[in-house]
């Protein structure tokens, strides 16, 4: 039977995922994991002394995405390197949305999209990012965020350019939710914090509301 509910959102086993899809690549895949777990430790360590405000599950996914970067920028070229942290978080991000969206909890619709991103903006690991709401009617959602979490660590862990690995996660999982209903975008491609805005855009349209 499912054990989650609409209070209690799927949790995905994110290293399964990503151990997954890192054995596609590499043979010595489990090395490579089990490095970056030890490295990860000691990041996450490191983060939660320095930083006690900032959530556990927060800080876990920081952590990880770091320390793969890391351990594969030992052996590659950095492009391939965030290529393959890109490869392997886009389905563990996707996973994590969707357990937050409640896709298999609740209808899919436009209002419970709305309804559960709200709810993970205020309950999930990026909750201490400040939302505002530019429009919410039938038709369109558009909210901004005026401060990013992830562009703020990952630029204090002198790796900015992780910060788009979660950009596309919120791509891939917003046009996911309902494909051909809803239509995901920023009204244009540099309309974030680390493109350069002073807030990052969401846009959700509800393309064939009756």
């Amino acid at each position: 039977m499912i054990k989650t509910n609409i209070d209690k959102p799927a949790k995905p086993e994110i290293s399964l995922i990503i151990l997954g899809v890192l054995k596609g690549y590499f043979n010595n895949a489990e090395d490579l994991w089990n490095k970056t777990l030890a490295s990860k430790k000691e990041l996450t360590n490191k983060l939660l002394l320095e930083s006690p405000q900032y959530p556990a599950d927060f800080v876990n996914l920081i952590s990880t995405v770091t320390a793969l970067y890391g351990e594969l920028k030992k052996e590659l070229e950095n492009y391939i390197a965030l290529s393959i942290v890109k490869a392997a978080f886009l389905p563990a991000g996707l996973a994590m949305q969707i357990g937050n969206f409640r896709y298999i909890e609740n209808n899919h619709s436009f209002d419970n999209l709305i309804k559960y991103q709200q709810r993970t903006n205020k309950e999930g690991p990026t909750r201490f990012n400040k939302m505002e709401v530019i429009r919410q009617d039938d038709s369109t959602y558009e909210f901004h965020v005026h401060n990013c979490m992830f562009s703020d660590v990952f630029s204090k862990l002198g790796v900015p350019e992780l910060t788009k690995v979660m950009c596309a996660i919120d791509n891939i999982s917003f046009n996911v939710y309902l494909p051909d209903v809803v239509h995901f975008h920023r009204n244009g491609s540099s309309n974030t914090i680390i493109g350069g805005k002073d807030y990052c855009t969401f846009i959700c349209e509800n393309i064939h509301r009756e």
